[in-house]
């Protein structure tokens, strides 16, 4: 009887080390050759630096003349920002409340952490060592062009790195939840509507 329990220990012992596997680097320097998987074999990760190529970046650009799935080929400003070898100014897609509540949405969770709530260029970040994320507020920002703030978010710009994982209608929704940003700390009486006048008398 004990030896039918022994066996049936040392079989279920077996069946646990047979499905959870194991890996080389559990013992004290494996050799690679004996231990090959995904963790140890020769790899770079993303950013690493290389002498294999001569910019001695790992990653490398798109090709020339890639085009993103489901891009609007015949409207470069909307996929860009650029018009006419300038950044362009004005939004490619109708501000409708809708668009402003997506851009929010994005805003909170793509630019929020360093820039701020209110854009003020305050975020969470900043109480970790961040420095410098751009103020909206700042005239600069103020002036400069609705395809300039998309081309930006795009490709990044000094300390701010790129965010092209952001669908193009998400970016832009984003540059018009900035202007919204913007306008909340310049609006003045005059900018609110008839309508509204009566409800802030109240």
């Amino acid at each position: 009887m004990l030896r039918y329990i022994f066996f049936g220990v040392l079989l279920l012992v077996a069946s646990v080390l047979l499905i959870a596997g194991f890996r080389g680097d559990r013992f004290k320097n494996p050799p690679i050759e004996i231990f090959p998987d995904m963790v140890r074999q020769p790899k770079y990760k993303a950013q690493a630096e290389t002498d294999f190529f001569a910019d001695g970046r790992i990653d490398r650009a798109l090709p020339p003349g890639t085009v993103p799935l489901q891009a609007k080929v015949d409207d470069p400003y909307y996929m860009t920002g650029v018009m006419d070898d300038a950044f362009g100014d004005g939004l490619p897609v109708p501000v409708t409340e809708q668009l402003l509540v997506r851009g929010r949405d994005r805003f909170n969770i793509n630019c929020a952490p360093c820039h701020g709530a209110a854009g003020g260029g305050d975020g969470v970040t900043t109480k970790f060592g961040l420095n410098g994320p751009a103020n909206y507020h700042t005239d600069r920002l103020l002036q400069m062009p609705d395809g300039q703030i998309f081309y930006t978010i795009s490709h990044g710009k000094g300390q701010m790195i790129g965010l092209p994982h952001i669908p193009v209608r998400d970016r832009w929704a984003i540059v018009s939840y900035i202007r919204v940003l913007q306008k909340s700390q310049r609006a003045t009486l005059a900018d609110v509507p008839e309508e509204s006048k009566k409800e802030l008398s109240k």
